[in-house]
């Protein structure tokens, strides 16, 4: 993790790990969120010691339940370096930022993703559902901000 550095980047920067990651084996290509240009969006990577992009999310100011709320959006990790702590340095640089905004994260997770998730203070809230666009299982979860 120390070859590793969280950064600010912009919505075009989403655009390769969204599709090699979150859009692989799905029946839909697009990369592109309506929420990406709106203002108090964020969008957070990872940066490896060779500057590339290995993982990538953005945070979208959006209640929950009519809380007030940040939505995280596009989570992916770069297969090669999933499970070296890169995504867990991500997610924990994103709450913290969220923190400034509201005390609540909240996201549609993948079933796939939800012990990464649940290892990181968030819990499932409802039943599962299957995401219109990528036809896979998915669980809204949520995380509470100190």
């Amino acid at each position: 993790m120390g070859d590793f550095a969280v950064v600010e980047i912009t919505a075009d920067e989403t655009h390769e790990l969204r599709l090699a990651v979150l859009r692989n084996d799905t029946p839909n290509a697009i990369v592109t969120f309506p929420e990406d240009d709106l203002p108090g969006t964020l969008h957070l990577g990872v940066r490896d010691q060779d500057d590339h992009i290995i993982a990538i999310s953005t945070w979208v100011v959006r209640p929950f339940h009519n809380e007030p709320a940040v939505q995280l959006r596009g989570m992916a990790t770069a297969p090669h370096v999933q499970g070296q702590g890169a995504g867990a340095m991500l997610l924990e640089a994103g709450c913290g930022r969220a923190a400034a905004t509201a005390l609540l994260v909240w996201a549609r997770a993948r079933d796939t993703a939800l012990a990464f998730y649940l290892s990181h203070g968030f819990d499932v809230e409802g039943e599962g559902f299957i995401d219109e666009q990528t036809r896979k299982p998915h669980h809204f979860i949520i995380r509470r901000l100190p």
